[in-house]
């Protein structure tokens, strides 16, 4: 057997491993739910999300075994994070580097294994999505692109995770009533203050990652109309639903806030800014796609969008990220309105 060495960045990989709060942890059910669906789709009889830890190899999820670590020197999965190539392994009865490890020898008999490298949000290889089984085995073409399909997921599930973290870290510090103070009192979306305060967050993981910072900026057409024709109370539950299905229409670590009146708006990171666009227009498409169904009877209800993005270098107090997609705003409404207009 030949043991895994340590990657030339374990110290910081380490860290990062440590700063994500992921180990020892309770099951994840969208990782589970993931992973059942790799099982059916690969044919195997283990599927694993792993995390590398000091000396142990700790399994985040788990389908088709009950173990829920091994050492890590005897482990594939520490042979994997040394690339983002996939490592596979057809048959470990005739690979030197497997031939007499214990996993294989012992009550497991893995003969097939493959793996591929998880990162953390800011780019160490903390685990792999893995698979074995105890006959021999290949990956096709197809199976290959799935592999590195479902790890660009769960890593996006380790985004999600941290993003969740640091906006509980910043809850944490505040009492109840500053926490309070944080929300629109109605919608439960974030206010024009929580923006501010979970800001930097937001541009501190988009310097790590090289990505930018997104701005859409929305509002109710011709809210006043329904206010005036219905009542305000009306006009609240139109304001609930939205931001509902606001919550829905965009991604895990998006931040979904209410500016005040009708004015709605998403706090995003993105690569480009046709991905914010796209979002934006989810956002529309989820608003005006079926009447909202109120104690007044059906409503239908569009939104107007602006757009609007920034290298996190770029973002200074004056927030002239917001005025942009503010203005952006504007020409959607001069536009015809229900539509997303780039800023």
């Amino acid at each position: 057997m030949i043991e895994s060495t340590l990657p030339l960045d374990e110290e910081q990989r380490q860290s990062d491993l440590e700063a994500m709060s992921l180990l020892d942890t309770v099951p994840d059910p969208q990782i589970d739910a993931l992973l059942r669906l790799a099982q059916q789709i690969f044919g195997i009889r283990t599927v694993l999300v792993t995390l590398i830890d000091n000396q142990r190899h700790w399994f985040k999820g788990r389908r088709g075994t009950a173990l829920t670590d091994s050492p890590r020197n005897i482990s594939f999965c520490g042979h994997a994070i040394h690339s983002d190539a996939i490592l596979e392994v057809p048959n470990t009865h005739t690979d030197e580097r497997f031939a007499d490890n214990p996993l294989v020898k012992g009550d497991l008999q893995v003969r097939f294994y493959a793996g591929i490298a998880l990162h953390a949000p800011g780019g160490s290889r903390i685990g792999t999505f893995c698979m074995f089984d105890d006959q021999p085995n290949t990956l096709s073409v197809e199976h290959r692109q799935s592999m590195q399909d479902f790890a660009r997921l769960i890593e996006g599930l380790f985004e999600a995770h941290m993003l969740r973290l640091q906006h509980k870290q910043l809850l944490i510090q505040l009492d109840g009533a500053q926490r309070r103070a944080l929300l629109d009192p109605l919608t439960q979306l974030i206010n024009r203050e929580g923006l501010h305060q979970m800001l930097h967050a937001y541009i501190s993981r988009a310097e790590r990652e090289g990505l930018f910072v997104g701005f859409i900026y929305g509002d109710l057409d011709y809210f006043k109309k329904i206010n005036d024709k219905y009542g305000h109370g009306v006009g609240d539950e139109v304001l609930v639903e939205v931001g509902q299905r606001l919550v829905a229409a965009i991604r895990p670590d998006d931040l979904a806030l209410r500016m005040g009146g009708e004015e709605l708006a998403v706090l995003a990171l993105v690569n480009s800014h046709d991905q914010l666009d796209a979002i934006g227009e989810r956002v529309r498409e989820a608003i005006a796609s079926k009447p909202f169904d109120l104690a007044a009877g059906q409503l239908s209800v569009t939104i107007s969008l602006g757009t609007a993005i920034a290298k996190p270098d770029e973002i200074d107090t004056s927030l002239h990220l917001i005025d942009q997609a503010d203005r952006a705003l504007y020409m959607a409404k001069q536009s015809g309105r229900n539509c997303v207009v780039r800023g």
